[in-house]
């Protein structure tokens, strides 16, 4: 029952209140702006599965997102095994385990939200079982190359959120979310504030300390020039590290972009231009794997580096980061002395 401090949800005939929650929710999520594409696209096919006519011949039309079954939420994930799917743009392409993860995870995010907010009682998700995909190794760079992508001239904004990235494996949304009394210089030590409030502190590598105090001398410059950028130092709430000249702090996809600049100009990983650009396969997430793979790979404990990324588990860390490099394997195989 919804929570009398939040109205409940009157659906129109045509589903508009039930886009315009989904609409709420990825206005609220604190999350990249490439994750609420995914949520967009999700729960906007799982709404217009809801109301096919075709699909549900017996369901009278519309249903609310706030009225889903767990026999619908089951009967959805099933669906997304089939080839035919009218209400996909990608019809006729069986969806990997990894999608249909990628799926269940938009909806249980959906639900999760309804629950805090009182419009629902129950998430219709919670029984199902995540997908299982193949987990492969996602590009990480070699020592050298990472050198490379370091040492590229480039604006300060630029070169200090690359070693932030380098020497910290923090996520783009942690990056963005960082501010000043964060840091502390004193301790050599930076706290991080990840997914649903969650924090961790990281120490400050030597290489990564001098960048930070050349990076706040450049600000304290900035501030001087741009009124902005004054007015967001002069208040710790609004003190981030990577300030733009509004005094906004940089977004996750300004990070990517930067980042992706970077490593075409290293010459790191390139594609083939797209409308006349050139993109690289290197992300922000390709130096966090890059950071666990280069420690565990030079024999590092799993657990420690496990605590560094801020991970739960250190399944997670095994599972996904783990992979042992060929000298490595090679090496763990002749230590087998019978």
């Amino acid at each position: 029952m919804a929570h009398a401090t939040y109205p409940p949800v009157h659906d129109h005939p045509d589903g508009d209140s039930c886009r315009a929650l989904i609409a709420e929710f990825i206005a609220q999520a604190d999350v990249s702006q490439h994750t609420k594409v995914k949520y967009r696209a999700h729960l906007n096919e799982f709404h217009a599965w809801l109301n096919h006519a075709e699909l549900h011949p017996d369901t009278p039309a519309p249903t609310r997102l706030v009225d889903v079954t767990a026999m619908q939420a089951h009967r959805f994930m099933a669906y997304l095994r089939q080839l035919d799917r009218p209400t996909s743009p990608t019809s006729g392409v069986a969806l990997a385990g990894g999608t249909r993860k990628n799926y269940l995870a938009s909806l249980r995010s959906l639900y999760g939200f309804l629950l805090d907010v009182g419009l629902v009682d129950i998430d219709p998700t919670s029984r199902i079982r995540r997908p299982a995909s193949a987990v492969t190794q996602g590009l990480h760079l070699s020592p050298e190359e990472l050198r490379r992508l370091l040492d590229v001239r480039s604006s300060p904004r630029s070169r200090i959120q690359t070693y932030l990235l380098a020497y910290t494996a923090a996520r783009s949304g942690e990056l963005r979310r960082l501010r000043w009394h964060d840091i502390d210089f004193v301790q050599r030590s930076i706290r991080l504030h990840g997914k649903r409030d969650k924090t961790r502190v990281v120490a400050i590598h030597p290489r990564l300390m001098s960048e930070l105090r050349r990076w706040f001398l450049h600000q304290e410059a900035e501030s001087e020039r741009h009124e902005a950028v004054r007015i967001a130092r002069a208040n710790p709430d609004t003190d981030y590290v990577l300030l733009t000249r509004s005094g906004k702090p940089l977004s996750a996809t300004s990070i990517y972009k930067q980042l992706n600049r970077r490593a075409v100009a290293a010459g790191l990983h390139v594609l083939e231009p797209a409308h006349g650009e050139c993109r690289s396969r290197v992300s922000p997430h390709a130096l966090r794997r890059t950071f666990a793979t280069l420690l565990l790979n030079d024999g590092q404990p799993l657990d420690a580096v496990a605590d560094i990324l801020g991970h739960a588990s250190v399944d997670t860390t095994r599972r996904h980061y783990a992979f042992a490099s060929s000298a490595r394997q090679r090496a763990t195989v002749e230590a087998f002395n019978v």
